[in-house]
């Protein structure tokens, strides 16, 4: 029989992966438009790299502001700068998402324990207080570990795009562009979100008075892709030095293609081994069951 403590634990950890499902599929996965006002803002160079894109987003953008003016600085925040900024989130609703599911796991001991009260089962109080404190802590760090991922699943598909407009920049020069000019009408071409991001950091660029590889460099770094920031100072080495770039622009987008394809077949190899697994572990059982009238006759 699980005794009263346990229950309690059991019922609280139902309780909260529901809303945590429920809180993930509600506010972590919403994906939001550019709105014009932050392009006009970067444009003009006064934007910063994790402004709100939307506005007022609500009630987490709100009690974030709140968190944000009492704990600036906390180490406990710990805020991925990089990776809002990629998936175009605001500081403030971020903290917003971690205030809100620290306090559900603040509230859900309580809500179990009052549930087991009404029953006429009684816990002591240290059992919320103590497990509330630890709920809250765990649950407050799943935003960011969901910002994590979702940033990862973004640098991927930012990688995979970038081939096929280094691809279309070395098209481009060795038609006669030149290097901006270059960079600018590859950039014009495609239509997806990588491509839009591509576009607004050399449209800054170009109304920030800098060059448009400087722009690379900057997405590169921010981006945490080492090979586009090279390709940027390869189109540097072009402008200044007049270097035929053709050959080490396609070389270059050959090579990311072949690192995310060894990268794709090292992910699909390790989910095949995974799904190894249940068919071995039903061999067993079936084998199990086959041998048990042997044995029993045995026995």
């Amino acid at each position: 029989m699980m005794s009263t403590t346990q229950l309690a634990v059991v019922l609280g950890l139902g309780a909260g992966s529901g809303l945590i499902l429920l809180f993930r599929e509600l506010i972590g996965r919403r994906t939001r438009q550019l709105h014009p006002a932050h392009t006009a803002a970067r444009l003009t160079g006064t934007a910063t790299a994790t402004a709100d894109l939307v506005g007022d987003n609500g009630y987490t953008d709100r009690l974030g502001r709140v968190v944000l003016r009492r704990a600036a600085g906390a180490a406990l925040l710990h805020v991925p700068h990089r990776d809002l900024a990629l998936l175009r989130k605001s500081v403030p609703q971020f903290l917003g998402e971690r205030a809100l599911y620290g306090a559900i796991g603040l509230c859900l001991p309580w809500a179990c324990t009052l549930s087991l009260a009404v029953n006429g089962i009684s816990l002591p109080f240290t059992v919320p207080v103590g497990a509330g404190i630890v709920a809250a802590i765990a649950l407050s760090y799943l935003p960011l570990y969901n910002a994590a991922d979702l940033a990862k699943a973004k640098r991927a598909e930012f990688q995979r795009a970038m081939t096929s407009y280094i691809d279309l920049v070395a098209l481009e020069r060795a038609a006669g562009a030149g290097t901006t000019q270059a960079l600018e009408s590859a950039a014009q071409i495609g239509d997806s979100w990588a491509f839009h991001r591509v576009r607004d950091e050399l449209a800054h660029a170009r109304w920030a008075g800098t060059p448009a590889w400087d722009a690379l460099r900057t997405v590169g770094e921010e981006l945490r892709l080492p090979e586009l920031a090279e390709t940027g100072d390869v189109m540097q080495m072009s402008a200044h030095e007049g270097a035929t770039v053709y050959d080490i622009l396609r070389a270059r987008a050959s090579a990311m293609r072949s690192e995310i394809l060894a990268g794709d077949q090292a992910r699909a190899g390790a989910r095949t081994e995974r799904a190894t697994a249940p068919l071995a572990a039903t061999s067993v059982v079936f084998m199990l069951i086959l041998a048990a009238p042997v044995a029993m006759q045995i026995g």
